[in-house]
């Protein structure tokens, strides 16, 4: 589980306060564009720093920890591959040798590849691959980091929607075998229509919930003006 125990995170004039325990398994967190989300990511990814409070996974802190030593993976809207880099090339570097590609690290870099649909373009450098295909990349890099918690940063949207509900249910069935908690940052209430599980809602400078998505979804339920 992921606490945030009285956090508040200060930007200039902007503010977001979040006071709420995270339950294991797939969370969508959605509020309109500006509202707070990625900042809410960060805090726990530690690329924003918080004003006050603590948060913990399960019962460690981690608020004071870097950002590469906590149990958090993130997947951004720009996938950060690198472009001179082959895919192999790119998830050999979360394999700790950044110049040599053994045959060890190929064949586990291959059968990740295979879980995400992509094990033909293991030699592909990012430009010859389409969005989608480099979303799968993206998504295989974080499956060999094998952290407890996935981060994803609406990655997927620019994706047209065939693509995207197909990766959505990818990161689900994938999160669920490799037992990761997964928080999707969305503006689309298809998205948390999509998987059954929880959601957050950012909006007046506060992390609302989190609600169980079938209540969410309800007429009069914490989505209202989303839907």
């Amino acid at each position: 589980m992921i606490r945030f125990e009285d956090v508040i995170i200060k930007i200039g004039d902007f503010q977001l306060a979040a006071n709420m325990t995270v339950p294991k398994g797939f969370t969508s967190v959605i509020g309109q564009s500006g509202a707070g989300k990625s900042t809410f990511l960060s805090s726990l990814s530690g690329h924003r720093s918080l004003t006050s409070g603590k948060i913990f996974v399960d019962k460690t802190r981690i608020d004071l920890l870097p950002s590469n030593k906590r149990p958090c993976s993130i997947i951004f809207q720009e996938f950060n591959l690198f472009p001179h880099l082959s895919i192999v090339q790119n998830l050999n570097l979360v394999c700790g040798n950044k110049f040599f590609v053994s045959e060890s690290s190929r064949e586990k870099i291959k059968k990740v590849l295979e879980k995400v649909g992509i094990a033909e373009l293991i030699d592909r450098l990012p430009s010859e691959m389409s969005g989608g295909q480099q979303s799968r990349a993206a998504l295989a890099r974080v499956l060999l980091q094998r952290n407890p918690i996935l981060l994803l940063d609406e990655p997927f949207s620019a994706l047209g929607p065939n693509q995207k509900s197909e990766l959505i249910d990818l990161v689900d069935s994938l999160s669920k075998e490799q037992d990761i908690s997964v928080l999707l940052i969305t503006h689309d209430p298809k998205d948390v229509r999509q998987i059954a599980g929880h959601c957050i809602v950012v909006k007046d400078q506060t992390v609302l919930g989190p609600f169980e998505t079938s209540a969410a979804l309800d007429e009069d339920g914490p989505l209202k003006g989303y839907l």
